[in-house]
């Protein structure tokens, strides 16, 4: 018996062991800091909460070569010229800045570029998850790291269907669908895969919260697009997804969904921080790798609320903190003369599946013809009510 005993406690300790360096991932490959520094430019925490924070966490990882510089939030325009090409400016006459990193490339970002190369074409720039065209932006920047769209929407979809939907809306704007080959894919993917679920798919042209009206139009618009759809009988009862590419209007969609009892799988990036979090009071971790504990969170926050009626699901996996953290040490070997045109699959493969917390992130080449762009995703949708 004692040793049966003992041995189970020699197995305890192997698994906790184990845990732990899990946890403590060390990278494939040492990661060496360049003489030049890095910038972050990354929208406000009201905007994307998971990627200002990993981009807080970084920079503090490696203070003396990691700074963060915020920019306004990126739906709201402003007179003259955006200030993501300021900062892009006086990041590019600072000779000790050797890279800039856009964290969620939004709007401008490619005349940022644009800016900052033209006073110094030897300035290294990584692009996150970018708004604009992923052509034009691949054709400036080194290196571009985005979601798996076509997994992410075919993930949606899936989760969809295991909460009952028989409805899916899509919401976007011209200048989403029309200038994002991403989200055109995901318009395209959604579609048949709806179709392949039994599911009927709307797609519904929405309001660009950047021209006249701003968010509050463009919340508007999708309130009295709901109220249409319903009394033009595209859909019915309460098994109805709503889906937005906007980030704005993410809390809007919640608070119908929460109303009329609709299902909401995911806000326009498969990130957790988003969309729930804006409308409901869910606690923050310190460290947004920490997910399941803000999954957690999540559900208490939803359970709590006795008069919602919603359904909703909840992405579990830190997808911009795993960008974020892998295109900083991504641009540290593009700086340091080890990642190349010629190794660069290999390079930026293995760098974003040492930031994975897990090993169920796929990393890929976007496109052939695109070399310095690459998709990762891992699933995670699960059901919190």
């Amino acid at each position: 018996m004692s040793k049966k005993i003992i041995a189970l406690i020699l197995a305890l300790v192997l698994v906790f062991s184990f845990a732990a360096c899990s946890k403590t991932k060390k990278p494939t490959e040492k990661i060496v800091v360049p003489e030049k520094k890095v910038a972050i430019l990354v929208a406000p925490e009201t905007q994307y909460p998971e990627d200002y924070r990993a981009a807080a966490a970084i920079a503090a990882e490696y203070p003396d070569k990691v700074i963060v510089k915020e920019y306004p939030d990126s739906r709201i325009l402003k007179p003259g010229d955006p200030e993501i090409m300021k900062i892009s400016a006086e990041l590019a006459n600072n000779s000790e800045i050797g890279a800039i990193i856009y964290a969620r490339a939004t709007q401008f970002t490619a005349n940022a570029i644009n800016v900052a190369k033209g006073i110094n074409p030897s300035l290294v720039t990584v692009c996150v998850e970018p708004e604009e065209s992923v052509e034009k932006i691949s054709e400036l920047a080194d290196l571009v790291l985005c979601a798996d769209w076509e997994a992410y929407a075919k993930a949606i979809v899936a989760q969809a269907k295991a909460q009952g939907a028989e409805y899916f809306v899509m919401y976007s704007f011209t200048r989403h669908i029309n200038e994002n080959p991403l989200v055109a894919t995901q318009q395209i993917v959604f579609k048949s895969a709806c179709e392949e679920q039994g599911i009927s798919f709307a797609y519904e042209n929405s309001l660009d919260p950047t021209f006249s009206g701003g968010k509050n139009q463009a919340a508007l618009f999708i309130k009295e697009s709901v109220a249409r759809l319903n009394l033009n009988e595209r859909i019915k009862g309460e098994n109805v997804v709503l889906f937005s590419t906007d980030s704005s209007v993410q809390s809007t969609i919640v608070d119908i969904t929460n109303k009329k009892g609709f299902i909401y799988v995911s806000p326009s990036f498969p990130t957790a921080y988003n969309g729930l979090g804006e409308h409901f009071e869910i606690a923050m971790p310190e460290d947004t790798s920490d997910i399941n504990a803000y999954v957690e969170n999540a559900k208490a926050a939803v359970a709590a609320d006795k008069e919602g009626k919603g359904r909703f699901a909840i992405y579990s996996y830190p997808l911009a903190t795993t960008l974020v953290k892998s295109a900083v040490h991504c641009t540290f070997d593009i700086l340091n003369g080890t990642t190349t045109a010629e190794n660069m699959a290999e390079k930026v493969t293995m760098r974003v599946t040492d930031a994975s917390i897990n090993d169920t992130l796929t990393v890929k080449v976007y496109d052939e013809k695109l070399t310095n762009v690459f998709a990762a995703y891992s699933d995670g949708y699960v059901t919190i009510k």
